[in-house]
């Protein structure tokens, strides 16, 4: 049997990461668990994050949860989290729990917003499991900045955090800049972190626009030691429909703004000049 592998989804938000998580438990040998996202270190983060801490759940809840456990059934979604968030040491028994079923080598926790993580977070993650004899590998999802701002707005809005303004583009100038995009959209950051933390054999970053290609679906399994599913990139899981497109005067003014992002993307994956519409806003020459 192989050897117990967690995978750590670190996004990015509107990336495709449902879908990474959703093709990984399909392969035999995974079980990433109860809950799709488990949002569990984010929180300790403040700010746009500090919304994920999740309550200490009343008396009668804990007991209900208590007794649901006891007699086998489901833990409720939010006591989970409660109870991963309270005590860190609880995370990594429960992931190990489950890599200890018979035939189960590999879970995961693909949470979009561990994007934000620093170098420091990721590196205990790897160590604590790793202190169990479990490897830990990151994966990261890149979509041309602009259209990944746009989509979020949109989450944004029907979530209800977010008013609608009556003009799209007004609506996407404001928020581009406030602290919910700029602190999901830092890849530079993400990707420094994640090279700090892991060595190149346990890191995959790759790209939205190419992950539902045969040969993007061909090379995540790889990575992941997962059997090819070559008609799963038709499956769409948490998709949003696109809005209006952009106009190019924002899109320039957007990609600007992210200059860093793109820069830090390129020197990595250099087809984002051509897979990024945007790009060739600020990436004029090779």
């Amino acid at each position: 049997m192989a050897d117990p592998v967690f995978f750590l989804g670190l996004g990015g938000q509107k990336c495709g990461s449902s879908w990474v998580q959703a093709y990984l438990d399909r392969a035999p040998g995974s079980d990433f668990g109860r809950l799709g996202e488990y949002q569990v270190w984010e929180h300790t983060l403040g700010g746009v994050f500090a919304r994920y801490a999740v309550p200490r759940p009343p008396l009668a809840e804990r007991l209900r949860a208590r007794a649901k456990m006891t007699i086998g059934a489901d833990e409720p979604a939010q006591h989970l989290r409660w109870r991963l968030q309270s005590d860190p040491d609880a995370y990594f028994d429960y992931f190990q729990g489950l890599l200890n079923q018979p035939g189960i080598a590999r879970t995961g926790d693909v949470t979009p917003s561990y994007a934000a993580l620093p170098a420091d977070r990721l590196a205990r993650i790897r160590d604590e499991f790793a202190k169990r004899g479990i490897e830990t590998r990151a994966i990261f999802v890149m979509r041309d900045p602009v259209a990944r701002l746009h989509s979020l707005m949109r989450m944004e809005v029907d979530k209800g955090r977010l008013a609608p303004g009556k003009d799209a583009e007004d609506a996407l100038r404001a928020f581009y800049v406030s602290d919910e995009a700029e602190a999901r959209s830092r890849y530079d950051l993400t990707l420094a972190a994640m090279e700090t933390a892991f060595p190149s054999e346990a890191r995959y970053g790759c790209l939205f626009e190419e992950l539902f290609t045969d040969a993007g679906i061909e090379s995540l399994s790889r990575f992941a030691g997962v059997p090819v599913e070559p008609a799963a990139g038709a499956r769409k899981v948490n998709a949003r429909a696109g809005g209006a497109p952009v106009s190019d005067a924002l899109s320039a003014e957007i990609a600007a703004h992210y200059e860093a992002v793109y820069r830090a993307a390129a020197e990595r994956l250099p087809q984002i000049r051509t897979l990024w519409p945007s790009a060739k806003f600020v990436l004029t020459t090779p």
